[in-house]
């Protein structure tokens, strides 16, 4: 039987190449793309996999439910958090992981780097795979500092650099470390950055002495480990009561802490997906490729269908010598099998070739490794193998279902009856609404993509550098100034100014409550506003709009904002800069209506002395948050160094700004990046993914058009003496283009307006995420049906003027 089922299958191929080629290309190609968006979903589901305490690490993260603010869950901790929940339960096993900048001295070159200062238990926490040293103790002394291998060979040019010194600079001061331990390099699929770690000391946390146990600030990862799920859904149904001792009235008597402010415990496993819209996005992907398998199966059952009719005198004779149904199908569907399993090695190449480009294109760092992915690949086969058994058991039933004395009596090859035609319209139908859908979310993915780069975002993006070396803990005030003064007199520099409100970079960030005289001061009723401290010419820099009033002025006494050491004049006023969106939430009538009016702020008496237009900063999904923005002549809190400039090209201007920096802080590594570059990590993700979905579309269109010129090869090859006849009869071969065209296009056409519906639907959806949402483009519904149409006519028409220009001898001619 099996021999038998091989060469059937042999002579399948051999004696119709055609068809088979087309079978096999489409089910290639949509088992391809397949393999490589599971291949996605799995790297993107799989993060932090490396650790084998994955499935009992939890993550706490904090929700606020402030007005104003998100209800996005915010993966950071208050420093002392594990500390007040280790006094409350002790049983508790945990460890704290705090990135901090560091620099990096190796001889006379310096070097910036990312630390963690970590708990003494945080390698055996996770279980970090260790090359060199001890998991247990290479945490224990503070003098001592773990590297990962690419750290090792940076500074050291061996992977064993255990007994090494370092010489490090951060808050501590400048100190000498011994490498204690050499840890693997972590996957791409993490996280979690562990290239350089060291003790988190008592002598570090003294120095955050408002911030360590101030409940709502956020300033490490705090992990927590479970022996099971049930233990860690106890201890997160403690976690409100524990919130309301801990933060007691601190938000008024009125309000219920942890009704303002949520601890989440998150599975670490789910951190990675925690936004809600980046999982989707996602999701959507891995639905793209069985989107795209199924669309290869509807064409292998196409195929196969319209190939039925060459094999009927084959069954009619089999059965004739007594072969019995069940052993026809039987045969039909090892064949199937065999057919898939040849389509899923063609697809496994066809991945490994396009892997780079796909990797390029998609920014991904997916791979193949036939060694650590055998498993995976094997369910992926059995998935492939059970899909396409599924889709060939109505081509094998129909195959052993022909009639011998039927088939063996006529002359004209049988294509399976008014039944299969229909069936046969009817999957090309729903392969062409799948293109056609594609194509309107391709154009509505692309015009949005291109609206939230090219749109107005409330400053000027272009020819602006920040200089993020400036807020390096061994910069002191006098060189941050001295740079700022010095950038102001470069060639081709405009403005420059200090400010820790930084295009593009979320890591400082403040929000409080604002009350107006007569409203109830309240965390749940009062406005909040997230707030930042800027220096001189901040605004003139960015080329922000004032709608009203003015900016800040150093000459002006009263625009000094208030110490921070808490003995500011709480009678004096103050002034402050808000944007549009707080003079709405604070409850103004327009940005006229809020100039010079009081307000309350942060337990200091506040004027608004101007509001300048909203600027996007963040993400382009989020709204713009309401601003309120500070003035200090002499800005130091977490800022950056900001140069506008003008008539000369980036890498000069990085030159011109390296040198000086060079001049004024040899000690400190330069650092400095364009706000364009900073913006930009918030769009390339969108742009990525808009990518891997357009290479998808592209490639389902593909599929959908073998599919369409194997149909058109098929009923047109029936109807060649049909053809001849008419053209006896004196029609043109426009005619019988024109007649074999419409034919073919007439499913295309009416596939194309079942897929307007279907596609404003998901294009909508997809644009309610985005804060900044283009209209939806009515224009592209008829462009993708015609772009659909295009594609479908390139497709047949070589068919049809093929059968066309047959001579009507050649085509009458009976054997």
């Amino acid at each position: 039987m099996l021999r038998s089922a091989f060469t059937a299958f042999f002579r399948s191929f051999i004696r119709h190449p055609l068809y088979a080629l087309l079978n096999l290309l489409g089910l290639s190609f949509g088992i391809a793309v397949f393999i490589t968006l599971s291949l996605f979903y799995r790297f993107e589901t799989s993060y932090e996999n490396w650790s084998p305490e994955r499935p009992h690490i939890y993550e706490m993260g904090t929700r606020y439910h402030f007005p104003g603010m998100t209800e996005d869950v915010f993966m950071s901790a208050m420093g002392g958090l594990t500390e007040e929940i280790k006094t409350a339960y002790p049983q508790i096993e945990s460890t704290r992981d705090w990135s901090n900048p560091v620099i990096v001295h190796k001889g006379a070159e310096v070097y910036n780097e990312q630390i963690e200062l970590v708990d003494g238990n945080f390698l055996t926490f996770f279980g970090v795979p260790m090359l060199y040293g001890d998991a247990a103790t290479a945490l224990a002394d503070p003098s001592k500092v773990v590297l990962s291998v690419s750290m090792a060979r940076k500074y050291f040019g061996t992977v064993n650099a255990v007994g090494r010194i370092m010489t490090l600079n951060d808050e501590e001061g400048l100190k000498t470390y011994t490498v204690s331990a050499i840890i693997a390099d972590l996957p791409k699929n993490t996280d979690t950055k562990l290239d350089m770690l060291r003790l988190l000391t008592p002598q570090r946390t003294a120095m955050e002495p408002y911030t360590w146990h101030n409940w709502g600030s956020g300033q490490l990862e705090a992990y927590f480990r479970f022996k099971t799920p049930a233990d860690a859904s106890a201890f997160a149904r403690q976690l409100p009561a524990f919130t309301d001792r801990q933060i007691g009235q601190k938000f008024g008597t009125d309000v219920t802490p942890h009704k303002i402010l949520e601890l989440v415990l998150v599975p670490w496993a789910d951190k990675h997906l925690i936004d809600p819209k980046l999982k989707a996005a996602i999701i959507s992907l891995g639905v793209v490729g069985i989107v795209a398998l199924v669309l290869a199966l509807i064409n292998y059952v196409n195929l196969a269908t319209a190939r039925a009719g060459l094999r009927a005198r084959e069954v009619a004779v089999r059965k004739t010598l007594g072969a019995p149904p069940a052993t026809l199908r039987l045969q039909f569907l090892v064949e199937a099998l065999l057919t898939m399993l040849l389509a899923f090695l063609v697809a496994l190449s066809l991945v490994e070739l396009s892997l780079p480009l796909i990797n390029s294109a998609g920014g991904l760092f997916l791979k193949l490794d036939y060694q650590t992915d055998i498993t995976w690949l094997l369910s992926v086969l059995g998935i492939v193998l059970a899909a396409g058994l599924l889709a060939a058991l109505y081509p094998a039933f129909a195959l052993a279902a022909f009639k011998p004395a039927q088939v063996l009596a006529s002359s004209r090859t049988p294509g399976g009856g008014r039944m299969a035609g229909f069936l046969r319209v009817g999957l090309a139908m729903v392969q062409f609404a799948a293109v056609a859908v594609a194509f309107v979310l391709i154009m509505g993915f692309m015009l949005q993509i291109q609206h939230i780069q090219n749109a107005d975002i409330g400053f000027q993006r272009d020819n602006l550098m920040i200089v993020q070396s400036i807020r390096d803990n061994a910069v002191s005030q006098a060189q941050r100034e001295s740079f700022i003064a010095a950038a102001r007199t470069l060639p081709g520099v405009s403005h420059a100014a200090i400010a820790n409100a930084i295009p593009g970079d979320q890591s400082t960030s403040n929000s409080s409550n604002i009350v107006r005289p007569g409203q109830v001061d309240s965390p749940t009723l009062s406005p909040t506003v997230n707030w930042s401290i800027v220096g001189e010419d901040y605004f003139q820099l960015l080329g922000a709009k004032v709608l009203v009033g003015r900016v800040f002025d150093a000459q002006r006494g009263e625009d000094q904002k208030w110490a921070d050491d808490g003995a500011g004049d709480k009678s004096r006023v103050y002034s402050v800069v808000i944007s549009r969106r707080a003079a709405k939430d604070m409850g103004f009538a327009s940005p006229q209506a809020a100039l010079n009016q009081p307000a309350r702020f942060n337990d200091h008496q506040v004027r608004i002395i101007g509001v300048v237009e909203d600027m996007r900063f963040y993400n382009p999904n989020q709204p713009i948050p309401p601003k309120l923005y500070l003035f200090d002549v002499h800005a130091s809190y977490a800022v950056v160094g900001m140069v506008r400039y003008q008539g000369l090209s980036e890498p000069k201007m990085r030159e011109q700004l390296r040198k000086l920096w060079r001049q004024i802080a040899p000690d400190v590594p330069f650092d400095v990046t364009s706000a364009a570059d900073n913006l930009d990590t918030y769009y390339k993700p969108e742009r990525d993914r808009t990518h891997l979905f357009t290479i998808g579309a592209g490639i389902a269109a593909l599929i959908g058009c073998i599919g369409l010129y194997g149909m058109a090869a098929f009923n047109t090859g029936r109807r060649v003496r049909e053809i001849g006849v008419r053209k006896v009869l004196g029609a043109s071969a426009g005619q019988v283009v024109g007649l074999l065209l419409v034919q073919f296009l007439l499913p295309v056409a009416l596939a194309s307006l079942i897929a307007w519906p279907l596609g404003w639907l998901a294009l909508q959806r997809w644009l309610m995420q985005f804060d900044d949402a283009i209209a939806m483009p009515l224009w592209i519904f008829p462009v993708a049906s015609v772009v659909a149409l295009l594609i479908a006519l390139v497709t047949v028409a070589g068919v049809a003027f093929g059968a066309a220009r047959t001579e009507p001898g050649k085509a009458l001619r009976h054997e």
